[in-house]
């Protein structure tokens, strides 16, 4: 049913520029001017008026996730037992999703000493940036850390917030490009980073 209505919208909205430009082309040759100098402003001014943002969305979103997105283990789990000897052994991994919100830091805690903080800050053109870490809570040195890009856009069947959720040809939902957990590399082992912290042993697939 969206489809068909983005269809439905998109089919009028092109017939409407058509119209606009054709009249305006013939305004132009009754006053002795070749008609495209006036019918191809019209054209780009509604072309414009909906896809302004597009091509500027898409290449900050290419150029963040070029500059800075990306998985980067700081200090390995063997490094950081060989730093705190005997540490290890007494951690329980805590299970569950409960998190405190703190401004636009979520924190989950994975185990008494370890936490994953998940930061979301807006950039520039409806651009998010999501940055998780995985954070020693006693001395909050970092670990690891995912940076990973978005568009700050929901499908409308959610309820849309603003007349830029319409647009969903502007949806970027990640710096990689496959949407589940395992086509996702550098997120897959950014979990599988975690999960080691939080039980203290690998992740068995």
């Amino acid at each position: 049913m969206i489809g068909l209505a983005y269809l439905a919208v998109g089919g009028v909205y092109l017939a409407l520029t058509v119209w606009l430009a054709k009249r305006a082309a013939q305004a132009a040759k009754r006053r002795g001017i070749a008609g495209w100098k006036w019918g191809l402003p019209v054209v780009l001014a509604m072309y414009l008026l909906v896809f302004w943002d597009w091509i500027p969305t898409v290449v900050a979103h290419r150029y963040y996730c070029a500059k800075y997105a990306g998985f980067t283990v700081y200090k390995t789990l063997e490094q950081w037992k060989a730093e705190n000897p005997g540490v290890a052994e007494t951690l329980v991994p805590k299970e569950g999703t409960e998190s405190a919100v703190v401004g636009n830091t979520t924190t989950y805690e994975l185990n008494q000493r370890f936490a994953w903080d998940m930061v979301r800050d807006p950039m520039v053109l409806g651009i998010k940036k999501t940055d998780s870490k995985v954070v020693d809570k006693e001395t909050g040195e970092v670990l690891a850390q995912y940076i990973d890009f978005s568009t700050d856009i929901r499908s409308i069947a959610f309820g849309a917030r603003s007349v830029r959720d319409y647009k969903i040809w502007m949806m970027q939902r990640s710096c990689e490009a496959g949407k589940g957990l395992r086509t996702r590399p550098m997120n897959f082992e950014f979990n599988k980073f975690m999960y080691l912290v939080q039980h203290q042993k690998e992740y068995e697939e």
